[in-house]
């Protein structure tokens, strides 16, 4: 894994990647966000995506639905990662460069997307299943932060490698924060 900065803060990639990039990003972030979600796993205190949450959301954000719990369950997620974690030079999945935030926002607001991450959301198991089709098999989650190794130049890659660490421990009920160091 090199120790360039370059994908991540998506200044060497082109529209259509980083595009790319920003949906794989939302998409992991609502399927770890929930299945994080005191309804769930009760990692976070959140329940942004519970069966009820849409019924008091939708009076308030009425078009902007999917936005306003995929912000909601991202900040409550963030709020644990970073304690847990630790923050200055470290990445992880709910905390990233300001360019990326700001296409995730970008595609969180795309409805066609958006209906394509809520069909894997109704479930457990069906979340679970999508994170896993994401995800780079991981053998097993320990508890508490789980350094992932440097920021590389595959982000594609580092995503799914964080992915297939959720997928692993909410399979063994564990509290695992995968994360990545800045290079010196």
């Amino acid at each position: 894994m090199g120790a360039g900065h370059s994908v991540w803060t998506t200044q060497s990639i082109t529209r259509v990647e980083q595009n790319m990039t920003a949906e794989a990003i939302v998409e992991l972030r609502a399927l770890v966000g929930s299945l994080g979600e005191k309804w769930q796993a009760n990692w976070w205190g959140s329940d942004f995506f519970s069966l009820t949450a849409g019924a008091f959301l939708s009076p308030i954000f009425t078009r902007s639905v999917f936005l306003a719990q995929y912000n909601g369950v991202t900040a409550a997620a963030a709020k644990v990662h970073d304690e847990v974690i630790g923050v200055g030079r470290t990445i992880h999945l709910f905390r990233l460069p300001f360019e990326l935030e700001q296409s995730c926002q970008e595609v969180a607001n795309d409805k066609a997307f958006v209906a394509r991450v809520q069909a894997h959301l109704g479930d457990r198991q069906q979340a679970l299943n999508r994170l896993a089709e994401l995800a780079t098999p991981a053998q097993t989650a320990s508890p508490g932060p789980s350094l992932l190794g440097l920021v590389g130049d595959d982000i594609t890659a580092d995503l799914a490698r964080a992915a297939g660490v959720y997928v692993a421990a909410f399979q063994q009920q564990v509290q695992s924060f995968p994360y990545l160091k800045e290079a010196a």
